[in-house]
């Protein structure tokens, strides 16, 4: 539920950007949806090999195999699994690279220099 919650975010995040983008031309919202995918492909490969190092298969299955002593606990080990972990990352830094991509930069105001 939370990867699939994950996945809509980014589907209206390309959204966002082919809107805003698509107001100088159809051209350039396509080009900033597909830079999106490119992004996203590339680094959600990135940080599956990194979670994949990070959570080695005994330290998953002994996690897994520890007993729930909470209803949080056992919505933890239904949620996160390695796929979903290093799709949050992936948002995680999605979101500080998209913000500075993405955000709209103040045009310094003119003085006026006659008297």
């Amino acid at each position: 539920m939370l990867a699939a919650a994950l996945l809509i975010l980014h589907a209206a995040a390309a959204l966002y950007a082919f809107l805003k983008y698509k107001k100088e031309s159809t051209n350039e919202g396509l080009l900033a949806v597909a830079f999106f995918a490119i992004l996203f492909a590339v680094g959600w490969t990135i940080s599956t090999t990194l979670m994949n190092q990070l959570f080695n298969t005994e330290l998953v299955s002994s996690w897994y195999a520890s007993p729930s002593g909470s209803t949080f606990t056992t919505l933890a080990k239904k949620e996160l699994n390695r796929d979903t972990v290093s799709l949050l990352v992936l948002t995680a830094g999605e979101i500080v690279f998209y913000y500075f991509y993405l955000r709209t930069e103040k045009k310094p105001e003119k003085r006026s220099t006659s008297a």
